[in-house]
C-alpha cells in the first residue's frame, strides 16, 4: 500500500487543458466557423475538473487513513478553506462591486439573468439559486460559482463519509455514488430541474476516486496497467480527446445518461495512465502547459470577467476585433491577472496550509 504522498506529474497540465475547454466555450466563436466545433466542450472541462478533484481528495483522505488509521477532519477542512475561500470571497466582493465599476467606466451592464441573492452566494448556494430560478446571475463571475459550490459540498460530504467508513468499504461508496447520480439525473429530468448540484454530479468525483483507491489499496493493479505499452496508451488518450470534442456536438437527449458514465470511464483511464510506474503518460512539470496549470483556479474565475469586459470595451470603442485576435488578448490578460493573483493574494494563504497537516 502506498504510504508516502506522491507528487502527481501531468495533473497541472490536465487542469490547464480543462480550463482551455471552458475558456473556448465562453469565447464568441462564430457558429459558422469550424472552430465552433471545439467551443462546445466547456461542460467536459468542468467534468474533468470534478474527476481530478475526486481523485486528489480521495487520495489525500485515503493516504492519511491508511497511514495513521484516522483522518484529521478539522485540518482537512481548514486546508480546503485556505485554498478555496480567499479567492472565492474576493470574487464575491468583485461581483458586488461590478455595477459600480461598470458605471464608473461608462459601460453597459448585463440585462440577462437574475439579480444576485448575496446570502445564497456567500454560503456556497449559488447553484441552488440557479436551479430555483432556472437562470443565472447577471454579474461575473457568479455564473461560474455553481461549480465551486458543488466542489465545496463534495469536500464536506466526502470528508465526513471517509472519516467514518472503513477503507474496505470505499468501493461500495464509489459504486453507490455513481448509481445515486445516475438516478437523480433521471429524476431531475422528469422534474425539469437543472443538474447543478452534488447529487447529480457525484459520479464524476466517484470515478476520480477509483484510481485513488487503486493506488493506495490495490497497487498491483497500477503495476499491471504499467505493462500496457505507451503507444496503446497514447492511442486511447487520443480517442478520449476526440470524444471530448465529438460528444458535445451530438444529440444531447440520446446521451443524457450514457455520456456521464462514458466521460467518467475515459477520464479514470487517463488518470490511471499517468500513475503508472513505467510507460506512463507524462507531461513534465517544466513544460509551459504544466506551469500554467498552477494558476488554474484563478484562470477559471478571472477569464469570464476578462471576456465580458473586453466584449463591452470592444462594443463601446467599435474596435471590430476578429474573434481569434480577441481570444489571444483575452487569454493573455487572464493568464497575467491569474499569475498576479496567485503570487500576491492566494499564495500567502496557501503557505498557511503547512500548519494543518
Amino acid at each position: 500500500m502506498g504510504k508516502t504522498r506522491r507528487h502527481f506529474h501531468t495533473f497541472d497540465a490536465l487542469r490547464f487543458f480543462s480550463f482551455l475547454l471552458v475558456f473556448l466555450h465562453h469565447i464568441p466563436v462564430p457558429e459558422s466557423h469550424f472552430a465552433s466545433f471545439f467551443s462546445k466542450s466547456g461542460g467536459v472541462g468542468v467534468i474533468f475538473f470534478f474527476v481530478l478533484s475526486g481523485f486528489l481528495i480521495t487520495y489525500i483522505l485515503l493516504q492519511e487513513k491508511s497511514k495513521t488509521g484516522k483522518i484529521l477532519l478539522k485540518k482537512f477542512f481548514v486546508r480546503r478553506v485556505l485554498r478555496i475561500w480567499p479567492l472565492f470571497y474576493g470574487m464575491i466582493l468583485f461581483a458586488y462591486l461590478t455595477p459600480y465599476i461598470l458605471q464608473f467606466l461608462n459601460l453597459s451592464s448585463s440585462n440577462q439573468g437574475y439579480n444576485p441573492n448575496w446570502l445564497m452566494s456567500l454560503f456556497f448556494l449559488e447553484n441552488y439559486q440557479m436551479m430555483l430560478t432556472n437562470s443565472f446571475p447577471n454579474v461575473s463571475p457568479l455564473r461560474l460559482m455553481w461549480t465551486l459550490c458543488i466542489e465545496e459540498h463534495f469536500y464536506i460530504f466526502w470528508g465526513i463519509i471517509m472519516y467514518y467508513i472503513p477503507i474496505k468499504k470505499v468501493p461500495h461508496l464509489i459504486l453507490g455514488s455513481i448509481i445515486t447520480a445516475s438516478v437523480f439525473r433521471i429524476v431531475y429530468l422528469y422534474l425539469g430541474l437543472s443538474t447543478l448540484d452534488l447529487l447529480t454530479n457525484l459520479d464524476y468525483f466517484a470515478f476520480g476516486a477509483i484510481p485513488a483507491y487503486l493506488l493506495i489499496e490495490k497497487n498491483e493493479v497500477i503495476h499491471k496497467i504499467s505493462t500496457i505499452s505507451l503507444p496503446i496508451k497514447y492511442g486511447i488518450a487520443t480517442i478520449i480527446l476526440a470524444l471530448s470534442f465529438m460528444i458535445p456536438n451530438l444529440s444531447y437527449s440520446l446521451l443524457y445518461n450514457i455520456a456521464p458514465v462514458l466521460y467518467g470511464i475515459c477520464f479514470t483511464c487517463l488518470i490511471l495512465f499517468t500513475l503508472c510506474y513505467r510507460n506512463e503518460l507524462k507531461i513534465p512539470d517544466n513544460y509551459w502547459i504544466s506551469k500554467l496549470g498552477i494558476y488554474t483556479y484563478g484562470l477559471y474565475l478571472f477569464h469570464i470577467i476578462i471576456i465580458n469586459l473586453l466584449l463591452r470595451l470592444g462594443d463601446k470603442l467599435e474596435l471590430g476585433i476578429a474573434w481569434y485576435s480577441f481570444s489571444i488578448i483575452a487569454l493573455t490578460c487572464t493568464i497575467l491577472i491569474s499569475m498576479t493573483s496567485y503570487y500576491v493574494f492566494e499564495k500567502p494563504f496557501l503557505r498557511l496550509k503547512k500548519h494543518f497537516y
